[in-house]
């Protein structure tokens, strides 16, 4: 899909449809998902699914994109919340990503863990690294990082609060960097 076509107007219609096949996941095997069900879940015809995307990869992978372009808008937004491995920006990502916990522990739980990662680093090469002063290994460190650190908090039913969770974090990043130089 060419990014004319990504307009605000036909979002929700993106976003129903990757909703839909996530929602299916829960109760089968991706294999076995068919293109009908997720139109009849996402409520759309087989025409407007088509209009969008060829597979049913490309409809979780614009899915993850529109997430993540939020989670760079808001982050934008957001300046106080310093930068990505700062505590601020730890927080900020953990409760991020936790509005979108089920759609992303649904994908990790189906062995799409791959999926989400390319789509990070994906998103990162495209809109990040052009304007990012550091190498583009750290930001793959990065998104790696904090997407292993999402999924195990999500899956230990957030143990700690998100605010603990950034101080451990930003605290051994702090160590790490001190112990480098």
């Amino acid at each position: 899909m060419t990014e004319n076509q990504k307009t605000d107007r036909n979002r929700f219609t993106r976003m129903n449809i990757g909703e839909a096949v996530a929602a299916l996941l829960k109760e089968k095997e991706f294999d076995k998902i068919k293109i009908s069900e997720i139109t009849k879940k996402a409520g759309v015809s087989r025409m407007t699914y088509y209009n969008y995307y060829e597979t049913k990869e490309q409809a979780l992978k614009d899915y993850l994109y529109e997430l993540i372009k939020e989670y760079m808008q808001e982050s934008d937004r957001h300046p106080e919340t310093g930068g990505m491995l700062t505590y601020g920006h730890i927080v900020f990502s953990l409760m991020f990503f936790d509005r979108y916990s089920d759609f992303l522990l649904t994908l990790n739980n189906a062995g799409f863990y791959g999926m989400i990662i390319n789509a990070m680093n994906e998103f990162m090469l495209e809109h990040i690294s052009n304007i990012y002063g550091g190498c583009v290994y750290e930001l793959y460190c990065y998104m790696g990082a904090l997407l292993n650190l999402f999924i195990k908090w999500e899956e230990n039913r957030k143990d700690m609060s998100a605010e603990e969770v950034g101080r451990i974090i930003s605290g051994f990043l702090i160590e790490k960097i001190r112990d480098e130089i």
